[in-house]
């Protein structure tokens, strides 16, 4: 978590809570988000867990930057205003969590 630049005026817990998404999860580069590959036994799975993600997305109002690759699904979250990791960022990964290993992740 070292590094780590959070968006202004966020929770008082949310370094705590955003270092239990580690180390599945990943500090982005620019050290404004986390980014995770998830791998799943097959494509239809994958699928279906980036259908799951951008319907809570919609929900959320927040949305990913991913890509997906045959059964291969990145995913990162950054908050761009404002600029840095927020609770809705660390929120929506430990959703992607959940629902992943709903799925069955390979």
């Amino acid at each position: 978590m070292n590094g780590v630049k959070f968006s202004a005026q966020q929770p008082e817990d949310m370094p705590e809570r955003a270092s239990k998404l580690f180390p599945e999860w990943q500090l982005c580069a620019s050290k404004k988000g986390v980014t995770r590959q998830f791998t799943f036994p097959t494509f239809k799975k994958a699928w279906k867990f980036m259908s799951l993600v951008a319907d809570e997305c919609v929900k959320k109002r927040h949305h990913p930057t991913w890509t997906n690759a045959y059964n291969k699904v990145t995913i990162e979250w950054t908050t761009h205003d404002p600029e840095g990791l927020s609770i809705k960022d660390v929120e929506m990964a430990e959703f992607c969590d959940r629902i992943a290993n709903e799925i069955g992740l390979r």
